[in-house]
């Protein structure tokens, strides 16, 4: 039996289920031709893309304010007036520079997984090959997007717009 261990960025994880999600989102264009179950299923995997990091960002932070010994920041660094203020500030912008590593792995993973040697077999059963280069190519962009403006890309609707905007004119 293989095992498979991994030690990183802390982002890492939460990319590699939306990466994954995005990838399953091309592969429909091919996989479900009829266009209103693609739709459908389609805004399904959007919504829960969202829900992936929404919740993992709204678990993550609700845990560290209740359950904070002090492990990054000692807590009498933040035992002054304001500090409570200043302590969710320091959370929320801790989360906001997740979300951008985040934005970048997964776009680093999508692209590793169409030119790396490990496929996806989303994209890879697609039986026509017109229409597997077809979800490649997006994949592609998207993932040279999602990694060269991961900065730029605020917020988990963002990072969805990118893929909804790359995938716009597929005609499968």
């Amino acid at each position: 039996m293989r095992k498979f261990a991994f030690f990183g960025p802390m982002a890492y994880d939460v990319a590699a289920v939306i990466q994954n999600l995005a990838l399953n989102y091309l592969s429909h264009f091919a996989h479900t031709p009829e266009v209103k179950e693609r739709v459908e299923f389609q805004g399904y995997l959007l919504a829960l893309m969202r829900g992936v990091w929404t919740e993992f960002a709204r678990k993550f932070e609700d845990l560290w304010f209740h359950n904070n010994r002090g492990e990054l920041v000692s807590n009498k660094y933040w035992d002054f007036q304001g500090g409570k203020e200043a302590f969710a500030e320091f959370r929320r912008q801790y989360i906001a520079d997740l979300f951008t590593e985040m934005v970048g792995i997964a776009g680093t993973k999508l692209l590793r997984r169409m030119m790396g040697i490990v496929t996806v077999w989303d994209i890879s059963s697609i039986p026509d090959p017109a229409k597997r280069a077809v979800a490649e190519r997006i994949a592609i962009r998207l993932g040279t997007r999602w990694v060269m403006e991961a900065e730029n890309i605020h917020t988990i609707d963002e990072m969805l717009a990118v893929l909804v905007d790359e995938s716009k004119e597929v005609k499968i």
